[in-house]
């Protein structure tokens, strides 16, 4: 039974502090799964427009399809994707160059960097980035969207 205050009167106080606690830390721990489902950018930190780009996840024995099925993504601009539920977090991603360049990143956890920025070695600071990060759907599949700076 409540009391006055919204608290339990029944309730021995012993109980009323672990409870508090448990109630706490199920709101702070971020949801796995959540996580996954939320989208994320990989931008085009070279000096030339990327013509292909891969995302298998890590270890994968090929790189799979070209994603840029709507084109190259330009210089500082981004493509923007989310994951299907449950495909993990961590991915091998190609990004091939119209110079003919790839700039591979092993490994790379989208859940916890969802803002992956990829430049050959060879590049000085990369391009300016300050376009919001796009909606682009829910669903069970990759959902590409192709987005830039804004100017």
């Amino acid at each position: 039974m409540l009391d006055g205050r919204g608290r339990g009167a029944d309730m021995p106080p012993m109980w009323r502090l672990p409870i508090r606690l448990s109630a706490l830390v199920l709101l702070t721990v971020p949801d796995a799964a959540q996580a996954q489902n939320e989208p994320f950018r990989i931008v085009n930190a070279a000096a030339v427009p990327a013509i292909a780009l891969h995302l298998v996840r890590s270890g994968a024995a090929d790189w799979g399809r070209n994603l840029l099925n709507q084109g190259p993504v330009r210089p500082g601009a981004f493509f923007a994707m989310r994951m299907p539920e449950g495909a993990g977090c961590r991915f091998d991603i190609r990004l091939v160059l119209q110079d003919g360049q790839e700039v591979i990143r092993r490994d790379a956890d989208v859940c916890a960097e969802r803002l992956q920025t990829l430049a050959p070695a060879s590049a000085g600071a990369p391009p300016r980035v300050d376009a919001p990060l796009p909606q682009v759907g829910g669903g069970d599949r990759l959902l590409p969207a192709i987005g830039g700076p804004r100017p």
